[in-house]
């Protein structure tokens, strides 16, 4: 169920990513437009095969104390989901459908359209990347990257190459999240890999990692400036997890 909820007061976190590079055929507009005619192997070069690792181990699943700052989000729970999150509620943010949870997984903060504020927990770091995506289309790539992303040189070379760029990655409505999937978690830590189906009906899957710095989930900008980005050919490596 899609829930309009309400927003609370800010963060001035900073979240970039990498779909502004030549490589990347120059925006995420583009390569919306490309998933959508169902031709996302001629970008990426790749499969939809993966091979990642495993979620780690590395953290027992038990609850920890809260991180206190800007978010006082509880960590809850540091086990990572093998099944769809009970109860989720769904909003709509700019062209695509994410996941609501203000008192618990987060966001807790949503000021100018950023969403912020999300628990140091597996589900915590879920949210947070669905988040990101979705922000991605409707807010302008430099801001998104300001406020969103862990700071590094591959934050401030994305800043300044997506200045005058428009929102992208199906900024037309053409992509939703389908399902999830976590290669690695730490407290520090997370690479979560999201499904989305496009209009059309073909699938691609996108990695994200995401660092805990500052008191919250910010995206890591790769090094190469290019998002783990492949086609799918079904869902059955990931966790079923989609709004309506």
């Amino acid at each position: 169920m899609i829930n309009n909820g309400t927003q609370a007061q800010g963060d001035d976190g900073g979240d970039a990513s990498i779909w502004t590079q030549p490589r990347f055929v120059a925006s995420a507009t583009v390569v919306a437009i490309i998933v959508v005619l169902g031709i996302v192997l001629a970008v990426t070069g790749r499969g939809g095969d993966s091979t990642a690792a495993p979620p780690a181990a590395d953290t027992p699943p038990v609850a920890v104390a809260p991180v206190k700052g800007d978010c006082d989000l509880p960590a809850g729970d540091q086990t990572v989901p093998e099944s769809t999150p009970g109860d989720t509620r769904w909003e709509l943010v700019g062209k695509m459908i994410a996941p609501t949870a203000p008192s618990t997984y987060g966001p807790g903060v949503v000021k100018d359209g950023f969403r912020t504020c999300f628990a140091q927990s597996p589900l915590g770091a879920l949210y947070a990347t669905a988040s990101f995506w979705a922000t991605v289309t409707f807010q302008p790539p430099p801001d998104v990257y300001r406020r969103l992303a862990a700071e590094s040189p591959a934050r401030e070379r994305a800043i300044r190459d997506s200045v005058g760029q428009e929102p992208g990655l199906g900024s037309s409505g053409g992509l939703q999240i389908a399902g999830f999937s976590f290669s690695s978690y730490g407290r520090s830590r997370a690479t979560v890999k999201l499904a989305f189906r496009a209009a059309n009906g073909r699938l691609l899957e996108i990695a994200s990692t995401l660092l805990w710095t500052r008191g919250d989930w910010r995206y890591e900008i790769p090094l190469d400036q290019r998002p783990p980005i492949s086609a799918l050919a079904d869902l059955n490596d990931f966790i079923s997890w989609t709004g309506s």
